[in-house]
C-alpha cells in the first residue's frame, strides 16, 4: 500500500519539478529584458527531439549489443547523451536561433532544455507514480503487477521492484531527486552558454562540451551497473557542474563584451 505521505510527496515533487524551469525563466527574464523567450521553447523542443526521440531510437539498436559488457555499456551510455544533447544545442544555435547573438539566448535555451528534461524524467515519473499508487491502493499490488507486466511472467519481478521503489519514496529521496534536477538544469545552462560560443566561432568548444556532458553522465551510468555509490555520483555531478559554471560565466562575459564592441 502507498501511504498518504508518499502520494503527497509525489505530487509535491512533480509540481516543484514543473515549477523550477518556469521560475528560473521568469527570474532571468525579469533581470535581463532582452532574453528571448523563444529560445526557451527551442531548448525544450530540441531536448524532446534529440534526447527523447532520436537517442531512444539508437538505444533500441545499441543497448542489446552493449548490455552484456559493463565497459561497453558505460562508454556508450555516457557518450550517447553527450553527443545527442550537445549536437542539439549546436544545431539550434546555428539554425533557428542563428539571428540571436546575445549570450542571454543560451541561458534561456538551457533553461528550456534542462526544464524539459526535468519535467519528462522526474515530473512524469511522479505523475505516473500517483496513478500507480491509486491503482495499488484500490485494486492491490498483484493486479497492478499483472497490468504493468502485460501478463508476461518474466516482467513481473521488474514491475514489482519498480512499484516497491515508488512506494518507498520518502522526504529524503524526494529532496535528493529535486536537488539532482536543479543541479542538472544549472549544468544544462552552463553547457548551453559554452556551446553557444562554439556556434559563434570557437568550434573546439563543441567536442569539449560533449566530453564534459559524458563525464557528468558517467557516474550515473556506473551507478546503474552497481559500480559506484550514490554519494559519489552526486559529488562528481556537483564538482563538474561547478567547473562548467565557472567557465560558462567567463564565456558569458566574453561574449557580452564582444557584442558590445560590435
Amino acid at each position: 500500500m502507498f501511504s498518504a505521505l508518499t502520494i503527497i510527496l509525489m505530487a509535491a515533487t512533480g509540481l516543484i519539478c514543473v515549477a523550477l524551469p518556469v521560475i528560473f525563466a521568469i527570474i532571468f527574464k525579469a533581470r535581463v529584458k532582452t532574453a528571448p523567450v523563444s529560445a526557451l521553447f527551442v531548448g525544450a523542443a530540441a531536448f524532446f527531439i534529440f534526447a527523447l526521440l532520436l537517442e531512444q531510437i539508437l538505444h533500441t539498436v545499441m543497448l542489446p549489443i552493449v548490455s552484456g559488457s559493463d565497459i561497453a555499456y558505460i562508454i556508450y551510455g555516457a557518450l550517447a547523451a553527450g553527443i545527442f544533447e550537445e549536437t542539439a544545442r549546436f544545431l539550434a544555435f546555428k539554425t533557428v536561433l542563428k539571428k540571436h547573438n546575445s549570450p542571454e539566448t543560451a541561458v534561456m535555451y538551457g533553461i528550456g532544455h534542462g526544464g524539459c528534461e526535468a519535467v519528462m524524467i522526474l515530473g512524469m515519473t511522479m505523475l505516473s507514480g500517483i496513478v500507480i499508487a491509486i491503482i495499488v491502493n484500490t485494486m492491490g499490488i498483484d493486479e497492478m503487477i499483472k497490468m504493468a507486466s502485460a501478463g508476461r511472467p518474466e516482467l513481473e519481478e521488474t514491475a514489482r521492484l519498480q512499484i516497491e521503489s515508488l512506494a518507498a519514496l520518502g522526504p529524503v529521496n524526494a529532496a535528493l531527486s529535486l536537488f539532482e534536477r536543479a543541479v542538472t538544469m544549472v549544468c544544462h545552462v552552463a553547457l548551453s552558454v559554452l556551446v553557444f560560443e562554439a556556434a559563434r566561432g570557437r568550434a573546439w568548444l563543441y567536442p569539449v562540451c560533449v566530453l564534459v556532458h559524458a563525464a557528468c553522465d558517467l557516474p550515473a551510468v556506473m551507478y546503474q551497473r552497481g559500480i559506484l555509490g550514490l554519494a559519489v555520483v552526486y559529488a562528481v555531478m556537483v564538482a563538474l557542474t561547478a567547473a562548467a559554471v565557472f567557465f560558462a560565466v567567463r564565456s558569458y562575459k566574453r561574449l557580452s563584451r564582444e557584442l558590445n564592441k560590435a
